[in-house]
């Protein structure tokens, strides 16, 4: 079981975030996914993280990026197993792939962390020059998300500009297709 946590519209106290923190670990998911709005922004967030991770269970950060800050790349991918970097916004995308790009080249081992550009409402036209250029700047990037909403030929130019060893998904109603690496 995989149970999604929206923390960041909750508005808890860090009390009642401990408290729910440990009624989910009861469930025994195998991964809780911390998003909603950006959980970067929840004060208490790292101990949460670590409640999880302490009881085995995988954590799923979805984030925007734009609260991510140096001081706490380390600490993301050691403690998350993977960091999903939602691509509403590109200059805050950009900037946070580029800090865990740097951090994680200063660990033997850290969290897979990507694109998510499942959401996106604009910016297309950089979704291209990310997967042209950028992409190809950012060694220890993992993975590249697309929408089926984008157009399943403007998917598959994309999934071609992008570098062989990231994995590139195409989320589809149903199901999600992905290029081999």
């Amino acid at each position: 079981m995989d149970i999604t946590w929206d923390v960041a519209h909750a508005r808890l106290s860090h009390d009642r975030m401990l408290h729910i923190a440990r009624a989910l670990i009861s469930m025994r998911p195998e991964t809780v996914t911390l998003g909603g709005g950006d959980p970067l922004d929840v004060p208490g967030l790292f101990e949460i993280i670590d409640l999880f991770r302490l009881a085995g269970i995988d954590v799923v950060l979805r984030t925007s990026g734009k609260s991510m800050h140096p001081s706490m790349v380390r600490t993301l991918l050691r403690t998350c197993a993977r960091i999903e970097v939602c691509a509403m916004a590109f200059t805050h995308a950009m900037h946070a792939l580029h800090l865990l790009d740097i951090g994680a080249s200063k660990l033997d081992s850290h969290a897979v962390f990507g694109l998510d550009a499942t959401g996106i409402r604009r910016g297309f036209d950089r979704l291209e020059e990310f997967c042209a250029t950028t992409a190809f700047e950012l060694p220890r990037l993992a993975f590249i998300a697309f929408s089926e909403s984008i157009g399943s030929d403007h998917a598959q130019y994309l999934q071609s500009l992008a570098p062989q060893s990231v994995r590139v998904t195409v989320e589809t109603a149903n199901t999600s297709v992905v290029r081999a690496s």
